[in-house]
């Protein structure tokens, strides 16, 4: 196989948390955008902060996008901690992932 063949665009792919604790807290399923591909300074970001949990939630606010690949979060906001630490579970969950998975639990 040749590498051209791997090289593609990054396409948003819709990613669902399942999450018991977010479905009970808020009668259904999130859902939100992320790329199916991250560039190499994201990744290497999220190795460095590998065990620094406080970096990794700032993680979200590059990863986690709208169905439009804008930026959920803007400057200033911030998701409640309940859906927070499932929704980085579930971001993480994609990233380096061959095949796409849809949800996280």
């Amino acid at each position: 196989m040749q590498l051209k063949e791997l090289a593609q665009k990054p396409k948003l792919q819709k990613v669902t948390v399942t999450d018991e604790v977010v479905v009970t807290a808020y009668g259904e399923a999130l859902e939100f955008y992320m790329w199916d591909r991250q560039d190499l300074p994201t990744y290497l970001k999220i190795a460095q902060l590998k065990d620094d949990e406080a970096g990794l939630f700032d993680i979200v606010r590059d990863v986690v996008l709208d169905d439009q690949g804008k930026r959920v979060l803007g400057n200033g906001e911030q998701l409640p901690v309940d859906i927070l630490v499932p929704v980085l579970t579930a971001a993480m969950a994609q990233l380096g992932n061959k095949q796409p998975q849809t949800s996280a639990q």
